[in-house]
């Protein structure tokens, strides 16, 4: 029988619903310490996300809920943020709705498998597509802080927005990839032809 964890894993996970939405608030008064306060609660964001799922898997705490809402959390705070930085003026309207299309899409992908008693598994472009948005995500904040403290720093002004480009384009190429790896289940369900029984 494992120990208990020192803290629970859902409890972190849900320490970032709160602190996402504070980040963005910390962000839109545009000050010197505004920029830093979000960086920090970014960066703590980031590393909640994985000290939940190690402390779940060494502590054998995994359940069926943490399954399903971590990547709730993860969604939900990635999404956020994304919204403070349109709000700032470093992303344009139209990466967030793609990435909002992605993510509902495929919210909607694995709601069309589960009726049909099938699992839609996790596919490697889903997790370089976390990566990419986690990484990406923090170079915009460490950059956001070097605008604001060292305004004089070699640092291109664009460096945020191409950031942001390169996380809507490859979270774009996760959706198409979602899309065909499971087109068969999508085009039964289409033709609402009967799900298959379950182990058949």
């Amino acid at each position: 029988m494992s120990d208990a964890p020192p803290i629970s894993p859902n409890v972190l996970t849900a320490a970032r619903l709160p602190m996402a939405p504070l980040a963005v608030v910390f962000m839109l008064t545009g000050h010197t310490w505004g920029y830093i306060a979000a960086a920090a609660l970014a960066l703590l964001l980031e590393v909640t996300d994985l000290l939940d799922g190690y402390i779940a898997r060494k502590f054998g705490a995994v359940t069926a809920f943490g399954k399903l809402f971590d990547p709730f959390s993860d969604a939900f705070a990635r999404y956020t943020l994304f919204l403070g930085l349109f709000a700032i003026g470093v992303a344009d309207l139209w990466m967030i709705m793609l990435i909002f299309y992605r993510d509902a899409s495929i919210s909607f992908f694995r709601s069309v498998a589960a009726v049909r008693n099938v699992v839609l598994a996790a596919r490697p472009s889903g997790k370089f597509k976390a990566v990419v948005q986690g990484v990406g995500t923090q170079v915009i904040f460490l950059a956001l802080v070097v605008f604001a403290v060292a305004p004089e720093f070699p640092l291109p002004a664009s460096l945020p927005w191409w950031t942001m480009l390169i996380v809507t384009l490859v979270t774009i190429a996760s959706f198409f990839d979602y899309f065909v790896g499971n087109l068969t289940i999508l085009r039964a369900a289409w033709a609402d032809d009967p799900a298959p029984p379950r182990g058949a």
